[in-house]
């Protein structure tokens, strides 16, 4: 991914994301890259220990081991291509390290669990559940306008996922009818939003429930003229 490219996407998903530094009493902070500008601060965090054993060589330590996540070339920023990582920080709550994934495609991450050593997909950003047993991940597709987002359990499994808002055809063209920003658990144990019209910014509280038949669908949401 080039550094513009790159960047425009970065610029969107922190336009989209206002949630990570609005969050209710309820939720627990989230764990961002986002956040982490700067690697070698948050490599302070992981309580085994975290480092640059190269360059292009990210190791953290875990109770399983040592796992190392190795960039692919190229290695020059605005070249295009190449696989990135990143170290972005720990959550001593989940006990679980998130890495900071960036490719040609997209900008993510993955969980890496310590007591575990297990390692799941997750997002650039992860807001977990009040129990610790879902997690919200969120991730930018390149050339996307918004972001995707994915309630995961614990161990991985995908329990949702899809954009983040509604889109409608306009003239056979798929439009953005409204995004979601400031994602929350709320007391219940639910996925809570706020939604915001892109045609009038009119905006609300949306909420991830499952209906009679057990899929979940976000309910609330209001018309956008």
């Amino acid at each position: 991914m080039s550094s513009t490219v790159l960047r425009r996407a970065l610029a969107c998903a922190s336009l989209a994301l206002v949630s990570t530094a609005v969050l209710s009493k309820e939720s627990k902070p989230a764990l961002s890259c986002e956040t982490a500008k700067v690697e070698r601060a948050v490599l302070r965090q992981a309580p085994k220990g975290a480092r640059r054993v190269e360059t292009h060589v990210l190791e953290v330590t875990t109770n399983k081991g040592r796992k190392r996540f190795v960039d692919k070339p190229p290695y020059d920023d605005g070249d295009m291509g190449g696989l990135h990582w990143r170290y972005c920080g720990y959550n001593a709550q989940a006990k679980a390290h998130l890495i900071e994934k960036t490719d040609e495609s997209s900008y993510s991450g993955d969980l890496l669990f310590d007591e575990t050593g297990r390692l799941v997909h997750a997002g650039h950003t992860v807001l977990f559940s009040p129990d610790e047993k879902e997690f919200l991940a969120i991730e930018q597709e390149d050339g996307v306008d918004g972001e995707n987002w994915a309630v995961y359990k614990a161990d991985g499994k995908v329990v949702w996922k899809g954009y983040a808002g509604t889109i409608a055809k306009v003239d056979g063209i798929d439009s953005v009818v409204s995004t979601f920003d400031h994602p929350q658990w709320n007391k219940q144990g639910e996925l809570t939003a706020r939604f915001v019209c892109a045609s009038s910014k009119a905006h609300g509280l949306v909420t991830l429930a499952r209906s009679q038949s057990g899929d979940l669908s976000w309910r609330g949401h209001g018309k956008c003229s």
